[in-house]
């Protein structure tokens, strides 16, 4: 598959079978995530376990639902609301301080983040980035059973696995939002 089809094919999937990936898949998907282009530092975690997904995943369900965010107290009053959607792996892009004044550090997890993305699409597993989730993480014993360095912020996720159809898309004007300056 070239570059060009791997970009088209790309969506967000929010609905995971509960097949696990393959170590090998998750190795190439946190390779490219560290041949992303990037000016600082960056940490990948990678998490698996089932029963830390699920706190995480009802962590995050509960702050959203005290957030006083009208948006995220009505989506994490849906029934049947997951905010991992599901998916076996959750990889954590995490930067020393969390983001900086100058943006450098989101800059850098989310070059990461679209490796990653890009490379589980080209090996035909579903993903989706995420930032919602990344609140559980101001929990410090959540934070500090992640086993990412001290210091270290997760800014974005990316969810992983294999796609049980729902594929978020949305249509992209592709010439409505491009100038040139030739």
């Amino acid at each position: 598959m070239s570059i060009s089809d791997v970009i088209a094919k790309r969506k967000s999937i929010r609905a995971y079978q509960a097949k696990p990936v393959e170590p090998e898949k998750l190795e190439t998907i946190v390779a490219a995530g560290n041949s992303a282009p990037i000016f600082g530092e960056i940490h990948i975690t990678v998490i698996e376990s089932s029963s830390f997904l699920e706190e995480i995943n009802q962590v995050t369900l509960e702050m959203m639902k005290n957030s006083g965010n009208d948006f995220l107290v009505k989506r994490a009053s849906t029934p049947e609301y997951n905010p991992l959607y599901g998916a076996p792996v959750l990889i954590l892009l995490s930067s020393p301080n969390g983001n900086d004044d100058n943006g450098f550090n989101m800059a850098n997890v989310s070059c990461a983040a679209e490796n990653m993305l890009l490379a589980a699409t080209a090996l035909e597993l579903g993903s989706c980035f995420v930032m919602g989730p990344m609140m559980a993480f101001s929990n410090a014993e959540l934070l500090q059973k992640t086993g990412i360095p001290q210091g270290n912020i997760p800014l974005c996720g990316i969810l992983v696995g294999y796609s049980n159809g729902n594929a978020f898309s949305y249509e992209r004007k592709s010439k409505e939002n491009v100038n040139y300056c030739r």
